[in-house]
């Protein structure tokens, strides 16, 4: 029995699917690349479908390799990897998506019987259901990416740290806050919140007072401290406060414990004096520049 394949339903079917695959996986990597990008990515995957089925004669094992191969060449087109990890894990996405909207059965065929995948499932495959599939399927993924970051990235988003100071030193619990980007208006240099009362061992005395009395705000206060290079003014935004001021103190050294510790010198500490944390699970907010620059 001959069965006839329109090629414009079939370019049209390919391209929603491989758009909808790589807009997916680019959603999960927090929208690093244009829809023009992925819409430009998509077409040339589509076209190579396209000149597979025309022109090269029908083989099992040479439909895997050159699905893989499809899959490879578009990825680099639209998402540009930065390195080999970085494609690794976009193209184990894009696989893993691509199992979700197809159904394992109908991807297991994609791959192993593309010929059988052409002339049967495309033919009974309402576009409808196409779509209602891809938007199961990113809401599914969204769902279990946010309970897969409560459960296990939340625990890889703390890190012990040590700050020095004048021959003392204390050790906090720091939680790697994205929401973090305040700098020192002077060096620009990131600034790490802290509460004040799991670093006053480090601070001296005539600081810990206003701290005790609830002056930080007071600038006659700070005044009386005399000119000191330890000493920064550090202007932050916040919801109810657009224009606050933190006091901070500048640090000898701190250390980050994680594998390849982080040593880091005359680092800015912002103090605060109210609690980071409605469980006192964490005592400081560590600003994620001083993690980045060393991966």
């Amino acid at each position: 029995m001959q069965i006839e394949i329109y090629i414009d339903i079939l370019f049209l079917i390919n391209f929603i699917m491989v758009y909808f695959i790589f807009f997916i996986v680019n959603k999960l990597i927090k929208n690093r690349i244009s829809l023009k990008r992925i819409a430009f990515g998509a077409i040339f995957a589509t076209l190579l479908y396209i000149l597979t089925i025309i022109f090269i004669p029908y083989n099992k094992i040479l439909s895997i390799f050159i699905i893989f191969l499809i899959f490879i060449l578009s990825i680099f087109i639209s998402f540009k990897p930065k390195n080999i990890k970085d494609f690794l894990k976009i193209f184990l996405l894009v696989n893993i998506v691509s199992f979700c909207i197809g159904g394992g059965s109908i991807a297991l065929f994609y791959y192993t019987n593309f010929n059988y995948f052409l002339t049967t499932t495309l033919q009974y495959l309402p576009l409808k259901f196409l779509i209602i599939s891809i938007i199961c399927t990113y809401i599914i993924i969204k769902i279990f990416l946010n309970w897969y970051k409560r459960i296990f990235i939340k625990k890889q988003s703390f890190y012990n740290i040590t700050l020095y100071k004048n021959d003392t030193n204390v050790t906090l619990n720091a939680l790697l806050d994205t929401g973090n980007n305040l700098k020192e208006p002077i060096t620009k240099k990131p600034v790490i919140i802290a509460e004040f009362v799991a670093i006053k061992p480090i601070l001296p005395e005539k600081l810990k007072v206003i701290f005790y009395e609830k002056q930080e705000d007071n600038l006659n206060k700070l005044l009386e401290l005399g000119y000191t290079t330890d000493i920064r003014l550090i202007p932050f935004k916040s919801v109810g406060k657009e224009n606050g001021m933190l006091i901070g103190t500048k640090i000898d050294k701190l250390e980050i414990h994680i594998e390849n510790k982080i040593v880091l010198k005359d680092v800015i500490v912002a103090i605060s004096n109210f609690n980071l944390s409605n469980d006192n699970f964490y005592n400081a907010l560590l600003n994620p520049e001083l993690i980045n620059c060393f991966n």
